[in-house]
């Protein structure tokens, strides 16, 4: 069932950069919504074959892209890949389009991509998103809109298949500062989680016992539920979020809490946690994995 009504008063024709974990799932429901596709191709091939059979067209560069195309969003993985692709959008005919960017970004960066959207005179949407994998398949995901009114109008009603909730925190730079506390708030919960099954093993306590009685009590959450419950089955990878990202995003939060020093003191030690174990598990390991032993 289709969570949204399809309009035919909106861009006809999206660029989709960066389709892959979360970005796969999202060009499926935009082509659904009955958009035309046009996706860059990727290091990883297996997601744009994917899409290109639902639908989805394969341009080799940005320049193809943006010519053809009224709307670009982007899916990438970190602030220095999504510079080094609004940099190329600058090199275009970009005059006018509407760049949707759902990267998670550090705070400077989005402040950048404005400065450039101003010299440039397209239009910057910061449209960073909660939720996952499933969420992106599923049309659930959550959007943190940080932009102006006339462009939030249009990327909500873009952005509508894709996401469940889809909220205008303020100018842009608010969406960031608002979804890098969200995931302060799903990475606290997810270590303390694992930190918790950790222990548990280590002082001998039953697992699926301690997760019995424990998420009767306050200590459940859906972080707990999805580690837990496969971690009982011998599976470590319930958390689809890598290391390297977790590091990247508390990186990120730490520069917007630097005068506020009891929650940078909090991020900095769940920080400590992840640099040490990427040495041990490697940076492309999913966070669940430091259950394994």
């Amino acid at each position: 069932m289709l969570l949204y009504e399809k309009n035919n008063l909106t861009p006809k024709k999206i660029g989709f950069i960066g389709v892959g974990i979360m970005g796969e799932g999202m060009v499926y429901n935009l082509i659904e919504a009955d958009y035309k596709l046009f996706v860059k191709r990727n290091k990883n091939p297996n997601p744009i074959n994917r899409v290109k059979k639902r639908g989805a067209f394969e341009l080799k560069t940005i320049e193809e892209i943006v010519k053809k195309c009224e709307t670009i969003i982007l899916c990438l993985p970190n602030s220095s890949v999504a510079k080094k692709i609004i940099l190329e959008i600058c090199q275009t005919d970009s005059k006018k389009k509407l760049v949707i960017d759902c990267t998670t970004n550090n705070y400077k960066s989005v402040l950048y991509f404005k400065k450039l959207s101003k010299i440039y005179n397209f239009n910057y949407v910061e449209a960073p998103i909660s939720g996952g994998s499933l969420q992106a398949k599923n049309g659930s995901l959550g959007a943190f809109i940080g932009s102006d009114k006339k462009n939030f109008r249009k990327a909500k009603q873009i952005l509508k298949p894709c996401c469940r909730k889809i909220f205008r925190i303020g100018k842009i730079g608010m969406g960031t500062k608002a979804k890098l506390i969200s995931n302060f708030l799903a990475l606290g919960t997810t270590t303390l989680v694992i930190e918790s099954l950790k222990i548990a093993k280590k002082l001998s306590i039953n697992w699926k016992k301690f997760y019995k009685l424990s998420s009767l009590g306050s200590g459940s959450s859906k972080s707990f539920d999805r580690i837990a419950t496969k971690a009982l089955k011998n599976n470590y990878d319930s958390y689809l979020f890598t290391i390297e990202n977790t590091i990247k995003d508390l990186n990120y939060m730490i520069k917007i809490f630097k005068e506020h020093k009891d929650i940078k003191k909090i991020t900095r030690t769940i920080l400590k946690f992840y640099v040490k174990d990427k040495k041990k598990y490697g940076s492309k390991a999913f966070i669940s994995n430091r259950l394994k032993e």
